[in-house]
């Protein structure tokens, strides 16, 4: 078996755990949705987070190429990626609530793990790929700190159009650069 066959079903578990997290978690939420108080900002997040699950799954079938593994601590190293997107995914929708559940207060409570992950898989990026490339996007880099101290003042906002706005940005973000990427094959 060559690297891909080992790596893809590695990360593919942790991204398919994430995916079952958010679909579990939207279909209680759907079920539900008579006795507690749906709100918009968590539910953006999710799909978000959701998004961040197809990237990241994309990003390493077109990664794959690049590197090649040598030990089992690069692998855990790389794996850090997936497991950051797990926690976003899995902060974004409560996963047990009373029929009085205001999904902006289960976010608000949570916000601060939340961001953190999302900070943390901002920095992630530059930091794991990076040792894996032979180049790195210095510019891209540059957009996830200021993005990752953008996800970390969130913390402190407590009102959700801030949160709003900035999922909303961040989504057409992340819209944009799903829909440019490919799989560059070889002939």
């Amino acid at each position: 078996m060559n690297q891909f066959e080992y790596l893809i079903p590695f990360v593919g578990i942790i991204y398919a755990l994430s995916a079952t997290d958010l679909l579990v978690s939207s279909h209680r939420i759907i079920v539900s949705r008579h006795t507690i108080k749906v709100r918009f900002t968590p539910i953006l997040w999710a799909v978000i987070g959701f998004l961040l699950i197809i990237n990241g799954w994309w990003g390493f079938i077109q990664f794959n190429d690049k590197i090649e593994l040598k030990n089992a601590g690069q692998l855990f190293f790389l794996s850090l990626l997936p497991v950051s997107v797990f926690l976003i995914a899995s902060l974004s929708l409560p996963h047990h609530f009373d029929d009085d559940l205001d999904m902006w207060d289960y976010f608000n409570q949570n916000k601060f793990p939340f961001y953190l992950c999302h900070a943390v898989y901002l920095l992630l990026i530059p930091i794991v790929l990076g040792s894996f490339a032979d180049e790195l996007n210095y510019e891209q880099v540059i957009k996830n700190i200021i993005m990752a101290c953008l996800f970390l003042s969130l913390i402190k906002l407590k009102h959700w159009a801030w949160h709003a706005i900035t999922g909303a940005l961040f989504l057409s973000a992340l819209l944009l650069s799903l829909f440019n990427q490919s799989i560059m094959t070889t002939s």
